[in-house]
């Protein structure tokens, strides 16, 4: 009987930054279909990469998250200046929004359902660059989005048309009814997948089939990105001025005024009138929640990041609304018409040509948010 050859154990002494690079590869590689690798395992596979003179491209993804808020500034240098992605940045896109999907951010509107579809049509162009069937990772992509057609599901021969036309009724869905609560939120699972693990012709196939839903991909990914590392994505080194002024709006006893940075950052400061109160929101991320606060407060308790919004109603008492920032606990209160007031006031403020161009630009700083 032949014997096989055994496996050998070596032992080596490595530094700290080489083990931090092998700990960032291993998240990595264990991320997307629930795999589990040890960091010898990824060694290991660095030491067969070099044997076979390659490196597998997911291991690049770990350099890139090294200094993550600086990879994703010249991501989208390169995407504006309409250069190819590599796949390694593609996969370091997707990490994040997968990230933007499925973690809890401050507005549970977010990301829009234009957003999902965008990113669903996405995963369907990669899928559609495919060289081999791939039917495990289309049982993984139905798990994610689900299916009624469970008989198609169990056979062992799965119908390849099954993904495309789940995926093509999701994104009907998502077009016709944008105000449905119902979202493919495990969608960024299948984007990531697609793009480690589909077995693509080459890059250049890749960025062509991606190119039409770069934007919107970015801002996901900036979204991610934000809500991971909690920085914004742009250069500090070559300095943009903003020269924009933006008016004032006011009424009824409120009255919105805005700053705006050398960066474009927007700042508003709300002046309430009658409760001798200036109340400041010093970002992007705040101003958006709390414009979707106002929105969105009803009989249900609103519950963000930076904001809490609740309504009380006692005995035969009109309605009264109020919101405490989480930073400080301090809680003010409105009446119904006064939160109208205010809701249309942020409205009114947001339909102005000059913000909404601000704005424009802060959702691929921040993401959409």
């Amino acid at each position: 009987m032949e014997r096989k050859p055994q496996q050998q154990t070596l032992s080596i002494r490595i530094s700290d930054a080489l083990r931090e690079f092998l700990e960032r590869s291993r998240k990595v590689i264990s991320n997307g279909r629930g795999e589990s690798v040890s960091t010898s395992d990824v060694a290991k596979m660095l030491l067969e990469s070099a044997k076979d003179d390659r490196l597998d491209f997911r291991l690049e993804v770990a350099e890139l998250q090294r200094a993550a808020t600086k990879s994703m500034w010249e991501i989208r240098c390169k995407w504006e200046h309409q250069q190819d992605l590599s796949r390694a940045e593609w996969i370091f896109l997707a990490q994040y929004i997968q990230v933007a999907c499925e973690e809890v951010g401050g507005d549970a509107g977010m990301p829009t359902p234009a957003a999902y579809a965008a990113l669903l049509e996405a995963v369907l162009a990669v899928r559609g660059l495919r060289r081999s069937r791939g039917v495990e990772l289309d049982r993984y992509y139905l798990g994610n989005i689900g299916t009624q057609e469970e008989a198609a599901v169990n056979e062992r021969q799965l119908d390849p048309d099954l993904v495309p036309r789940v995926t093509a009724r999701w994104i009907q869905q998502l077009r016709e009814s944008p105000a449905s609560p119902e979202k493919p939120s495990f969608a960024g699972r299948n984007f990531y997948v697609s793009i480690r693990d589909e077995e693509l012709p080459d890059i250049v196939a890749l960025n062509r089939v991606l190119r039409p839903h770069i934007e919107t991909l970015f801002r996901l990914a900036a979204r991610g990105h934000w809500m991971r590392e909690h920085e914004p994505v742009r250069s500090f080194r070559d300095r943009q001025i903003f020269a924009d002024t933006i008016p004032a709006v006011k009424a009824a006893g409120f009255r919105l005024e805005f700053s705006v940075s050398s960066q474009g950052e927007v700042s508003i400061l709300v002046m309430m009138d009658d409760k001798d109160v200036m109340y400041p929101l010093g970002n992007y991320p705040e101003i958006r929640e709390f414009a979707a606060m106002l929105e969105r407060t009803g009989p249900e308790e609103w519950r963000g990041v930076h904001f809490r919004a609740y309504t009380v109603e006692e005995g035969e008492k009109p309605m009264r609304f109020y919101f405490r920032n989480v930073r400080d606990d301090i809680a003010l209160g409105f009446s119904a018409e006064e939160w109208r007031q205010l809701r249309e006031l942020f409205a009114q403020a947001g339909a102005m040509p000059k913000l909404q161009r601000l704005y424009k630009e802060l959702s691929l700083v921040y993401g959409e948010l």
